[in-house]
């Protein structure tokens, strides 16, 4: 089984997409490979398209859901904090890419053309046969997987071709995209967010207020609630608590110290408020996970 996507402490995926000279990865998700069929949630400074190949998908965008079936697609801008979960297997190709590939480093296109819908207010577009001008764009992005994995002599010069095509359709469509439930202050409060995140990543191990994660990026005790509900869809404090969990999963798998040292180390006081905490979490006590992972390790010891 994959593990989850790598980030660092701002959810920042760790990848790197492509190579400098040609800033281009595609990838086929198939959920089957992810934790209970889900994609957890990351950004990227570049681009992303996917399509559902097979099955459903639910792509997560703050607190929105957009869901795709079989044939749908869907846009992802620079910089947003975005995931996706299936109730079942679901194939997903996807590519990932900087988005001076569009402009080929002229930069009258790039400020013209790609700037404008890079700089918007669309966090993300989802795409459908239902509608010629998308169905244009999924026929464009199913040539560049091919293209991606060929070794056509024309290859690089035919995958840009194609993205400038689809860069063309979403710019003369910009408007109408923009016409869609979007809002305005979505990268602000993206920005405000990564930046309360990496404080809960240096400090979990600490007494944490709501106060000091707020005071992170500069906000207010509400506004910080806001963003969170919005870019995250979850609190501050239960993504703490849960980033906590999270670590002392980690810790028990990893290490030979105890339930309350672990418990200390991850910031929670109270050892039976963690155990009720991680029972609730995870389904099992942390004895109980410590014990399987004992008994999974001398199984492939005695084979």
């Amino acid at each position: 089984m994959q593990s989850a996507v790598a980030t660092d402490k701002q959810l920042r995926e760790l990848a790197t997409h492509g190579s400098k000279p040609f800033p281009i990865q595609f990838y086929l998700d198939d959920t089957e490979n992810f934790p209970n069929h889900n994609v957890n949630r990351h950004w990227h400074d570049e681009l992303e398209f996917a399509v559902i190949q097979e099955g459903k998908a639910d792509y997560l965008i703050g607190e929105e859901s957009v869901q795709l079936c079989q044939g749908d697609g869907i846009f992802i801008n620079s910089k947003v904090i975005h995931g996706y979960e299936a109730g079942e297997r679901a194939v997903v190709p996807n590519i990932v890419f900087g988005s001076e590939l569009i402009s080929g480093g002229n930069q009258t296109v790039y400020q013209k053309f790609v700037q404008p819908v890079l700089y918007s207010s669309i966090s993300c577009l989802s795409l459908s046969n239902q509608i010629d001008w998308q169905s244009e764009i999924l026929q464009s992005l199913h040539r560049i997987f091919r293209l991606l994995n060929s070794e056509e002599e024309t290859r690089e010069l035919d995958v840009q071709i194609n993205l400038a095509s689809i860069w063309r359709i979403l710019y003369l469509h910009r408007q109408a995209c923009m016409e869609l439930p979007q809002n305005a202050g979505f990268q602000t409060t993206q920005a405000r967010l990564r930046l309360m995140l990496e404080y809960i990543y240096e400090h979990y191990t600490e007494k944490i207020r709501l106060a000091d994660i707020a005071s992170a990026a500069k906000v207010s005790k509400s506004e910080a609630l806001r963003c969170f509900k919005e870019g995250a869809d979850t609190s501050p404090v239960d993504y703490l608590i849960q980033f906590r969990l999270n670590k002392a999963r980690e810790l028990l798998q990893t290490t030979t110290n105890t339930v309350t040292e672990i418990a200390g180390t991850v910031g929670f006081e109270n050892v039976g408020y963690f155990g009720r905490m991680f029972k609730k979490a995870f389904g099992t006590t942390p004895q109980n996970l410590r014990k399987q992972g004992a008994e999974t390790a001398k199984g492939f010891v005695e084979c």
